[in-house]
């Protein structure tokens, strides 16, 4: 017997249980993440015999099935089953690759799609040549602001709105092309989503936010950085700042995938990622 749902607020405590029970640092696994791009990856949960799960389409309209269970309580006619409607498990961690066997199952990953980890202590201190131009940037921003920095919630949600808005109209791109929708609807719903993030004034004017929430014990995850550009090294002070708030509560801080943005990349690979995450893609052959 199957039963699908469509994701819904509803499902927050029964799926966040479920992500830190997995443990996992993939930043797909966390509520915001499925609940806010609910629509673009048609995510849905899938309850079957097997367990639940949840499906989705990427760019390719590919389908796919997230796991929501430890694979080694699954036999290999639950994986038949489930992929025999679907075209692949992600977004699967290495660790999990020993319980799909080679001679039965294909697994690749795309590196557009691996997640960026950083040390938080590395990224809260900007030490050593990796961090030289963060660090002039740094200096240059203090040298001309003094920021504060208040909780984001529905208090200054008006103002964090006013930085997204200036953010896409200098992006020169359509909403539907950049993450505005999604990130729009975690400031609407900071509370409901139990979200943690902070919003930055200058001169009493909002510059900038950061949000993002726990993946497991030691990991937190960045899902939306937002700035001014016309505050020059603003988004150095915000994950330096941020990485001072986290890393007495967390080692390890990932900001998600590039998707093969080539700016996007140089950017996150000059903050010294510690380790590039992949996501393996796991079939039937």
């Amino acid at each position: 017997m199957e039963t699908i749902e469509t994701v819904d607020l509803k499902h927050h405590d029964c799926l966040t249980e479920r992500f830190h029970q997995m443990n996992l640092q993939i930043s797909d696994y966390t509520f915001a993440n499925v609940y806010l791009f609910r629509k673009i990856s048609h995510y849905e949960f899938l309850t079957t015999d097997c367990g639940l799960f949840i499906s989705g389409r990427n760019k390719q309209e590919q389908r796919y099935i997230m796991p929501l269970n430890d694979p080694r309580g699954c036999d290999m006619q639950t994986f038949h089953d489930l992929l025999g409607r679907q075209d692949c498990f992600f977004p699967i961690p290495e660790k999990w690759l020993s319980f799909f066997p080679a001679d039965k199952f294909v697994i690749n990953c795309d590196d557009n799609e691996s997640d960026y980890i950083y040390l938080t202590e590395k990224m809260a201190n900007f030490k050593g040549k990796q961090y030289t131009r963060h660090r002039n940037h740094l200096s240059q921003f203090f040298s001309l602001y003094m920021p504060e920095g208040k909780p984001i919630s529905m208090n200054n949600f008006q103002e964090a709105m006013s930085i997204l808005q200036e953010w896409q109209n200098d992006s020169e791109s359509a909403p539907d092309k950049t993450d505005f929708e999604q990130c729009s609807e975690a400031l609407q719903k900071v509370s409901e989503l139990a979200l943690w993030g902070t919003i930055y004034y200058i001169e009493n004017e909002p510059a900038g936010f950061i949000i993002g929430e726990a993946l497991n014990a030691d990991t937190f995850c960045l899902h939306f950085a937002k700035a001014s550009t016309k505050y020059h090294g603003i988004y150095e002070f915000m994950f330096n700042d941020t990485a001072k708030k986290l890393q007495f509560q967390y080692k390890y801080l990932n900001l998600e995938e590039d998707m093969g943005n080539k700016n996007l990349r140089r950017t996150k690979d000059s903050y010294g990622p510690e380790l590039l995450l992949k996501k393996y893609r796991i079939s039937i052959k």
